[in-house]
């Protein structure tokens, strides 16, 4: 059907090298103890330094003046927040008002200075349920601290009654 063409070069042929197959025979054995050493320096390479600065231990004292020590801080003023009945006043069952609730006791006991400030009442910082919760007032009876109330909500719409221990003499 077809007919070559006279002029046309015949097709090349080429042939593929063999690939040189390695006997096991053949391979050197893996060497475990050559694994993860470093090959020693040549001489255009860089020295190792150290990380770290080696210094010696001396026998003589360090004198460190006054001037140099940190400044003293006052401890924060606790009493004002949560004043501790004295061995003589007995904690009974009563009721407080609880004004503020949070998961970190600097916050809180920040917040119970204020609301000490604020309302005229002793506040206290009290840890139930894992919480921090701001309580003010020591009252005998419920009706003791629903007549206080308004004037607590006045400061703090959200505050509520709890009952509470609280400390004698009771009926603020």
């Amino acid at each position: 059907m077809f007919a070559a063409c006279a002029g046309a070069p015949p097709k090349e042929t080429r042939t593929a090298k063999p690939m040189p197959v390695e006997r096991a025979s053949e391979k050197k054995p893996y060497d475990f103890r050559s694994e993860g050493t470093v090959p020693p320096l040549k001489p255009d390479d860089a020295a190792n330094e150290p990380d770290i600065e080696e210094r010696g231990v001396s026998e003589t004292p360090i004198d460190v003046s006054d001037a140099e020590a940190p400044p003293e801080t006052a401890p924060p003023p606790a009493a004002t927040v949560a004043p501790v009945a004295p061995a003589s006043e007995a904690l009974i069952d009563g009721f407080r008002v609880q004004v503020f609730a949070g998961a970190d006791r600097e916050i809180a006991e920040n917040a119970a200075r204020v609301a000490q400030e604020r309302l005229g009442l002793a506040s206290y910082v009290e840890l139930d349920g894992g919480m921090y919760k701001v309580r003010a007032g020591d009252f005998a009876t419920r009706s003791l601290a629903n007549q206080a109330l308004p004037a607590i909500r006045s400061a703090y719409p959200d505050a509520w009654i709890v009952a509470s221990k609280v400390r004698g003499p009771l009926g603020q």
